[in-house]
């Protein structure tokens, strides 16, 4: 690999680390449809060079909002107790899926967030969080003092971490659209908060993907080590825009990033037919 190549890689690590901590997305959803658009990858090795970036964006993500105060640990070590297993098994299953069938499943991920996000992002925030089980109200105070009142519930936490394991390792986003949807959909959590936590519950659950993918030889470091080395600096400042961005502008910029992200890959298939 070229000097330029690799400059090129870190640069798009750097941008989709940026977009992956300002809401707690992890930013493989940006470098995904580039390693398939551009380099057409297979889906396994995309996967996993995309969620060891994932990983080096939420060591710097995770610094830059323990500092801020806005990390919910109990809740992120929930999610990963039953994130951490699950994501071994996306791991195994992504080797098994074509190149097709990887990308409409993909494209029909992002479509979903995509419009999610942008429907709510002018909702108005609701009073109360809805009817989950065993739902408890738990008050956060980040460094600057300002406080944060909302509920938890560890049946829905363990759920969680099932599903974002499993999808983390299996497209290597780290499983941060479903952090998002869980505790902002169903419990209403605040998104600065929800942003810190799923950047440090992917912390907690994509070691054990990136080791599963490295035992199945799917890790390319040609790839994968520039585009970390990005993701590491971009996720430094991901946490600091955020701070400057309300909820709106934040859901709504990913979301059509999301959007224009699913419309490419789908335009990639369509105009080879």
């Amino acid at each position: 690999m070229n000097l330029l190549l690799a400059a090129e890689l870190a640069a798009i690590g750097a941008v989709a680390g940026v977009l992956g901590t300002l809401a707690g997305l992890g930013g493989g959803f940006i470098v995904i449809p580039v390693l398939r658009l551009f380099f057409g990858i297979a889906p396994a090795t995309t996967a996993a060079v995309s969620l060891v970036m994932v990983f080096a964006n939420s060591v710097s993500g995770s610094i830059a909002y323990l500092r801020q105060g806005r990390v919910d640990v109990r809740l992120a070590a929930t999610v990963a107790a039953t994130g951490i297993p699950t994501s071994v098994l996306g791991a195994y299953l992504v080797g098994k899926i074509s190149f097709t069938g990887f990308d409409v499943l993909y494209g029909l991920l992002l479509l979903f967030f995509s419009f999610y996000l942008l429907r709510r992002r002018n909702a108005p925030p609701p009073s109360t969080p809805l009817r989950v089980p065993s739902a408890g109200e738990r008050v956060l105070v980040d460094a600057r003092g300002e406080r944060f009142a909302y509920a938890t519930s560890v049946p829905l936490s363990l759920l969680c971490g099932v599903i974002l394991g499993l999808v983390s390792s299996f497209f290597g986003i780290g499983g941060g659209f479903i952090f998002v949807l869980f505790f902002i959909a169903l419990l209403r959590m605040p998104a600065h908060i929800v942003a810190a936590t799923s950047t440090f519950a992917i912390l907690l659950t994509s070691p054990s993907g990136v080791i599963a993918h490295y035992l199945g030889g799917h890790i390319d470091w040609n790839y994968a080590i520039p585009l970390s080395l990005g993701g590491l600096v971009g996720g430094q400042f991901g946490p600091r825009i955020a701070r400057r961005l309300s909820s709106p502008q934040i859901l709504g910029v990913l979301g059509y990033l999301m959007l224009a992200a699913a419309a490419a890959m789908a335009a990639r298939h369509f105009l080879k037919l």
